[in-house]
């Protein structure tokens, strides 16, 4: 149930990546021939790029925990036997989830502290954008938490 619900959420999540990088795409594109061809800048579409881009960022580098494919340095784990590595992948894995909980507390904090603020081009409250951050945060942790239910579930410790 966890990991059909996971699979579901990575595809969601990919087909946004895919929507917002073409929007980016598009953007860029309109903005550099309204730029050169018509001597126009918009200042609220160059803010919105750059909003998509974040977007990406933080979209795929939680992709990029789902799918295992962060940097990682191997040095310690590689010399250790299949459950010893076992055992510290279960190790980094809590870790892991344990500071996405507490970036979440602080993000949200800080967020309801500074968000109300309006961005100079779109004039929307600086938290539309700053969420980001704790739904990068949400969605690592469910992305571990299914590693680490998977990890736990699975019979050979050696």
């Amino acid at each position: 149930m966890m990991k059909r619900f996971t699979e579901r959420l990575e595809r969601i999540l990919t087909a946004s990546s895919i929507a917002v990088t073409a929007a980016m795409t598009l953007g860029v594109i309109a903005l550099v021939f309204s730029r050169y061809v018509f001597g126009i800048t918009y200042i609220w579409a160059e803010e919105s790029i750059s909003v998509l881009f974040m977007a990406t960022t933080y979209l795929g580098a939680a992709l990029g925990v789902r799918t295992d494919e962060h940097i990682r340095i191997d040095a310690i784990t590689d010399r250790l036997s299949p459950s010893g590595r076992r055992v510290l992948s279960v190790v980094q894995i809590i870790v892991v989830i344990a500071l996405q909980l507490v970036l979440l507390k602080v993000c949200i904090n800080w967020i309801d502290k500074v968000g109300d603020t309006p961005t100079p081009g779109l004039r929307i409250p600086k938290k539309c954008i700053y969420f980001l951050f704790p739904i990068n945060l949400v969605l690592v942790t469910v992305f571990e938490a299914t590693r680490l239910v998977e990890l736990l579930r699975s019979k050979s410790w050696a």
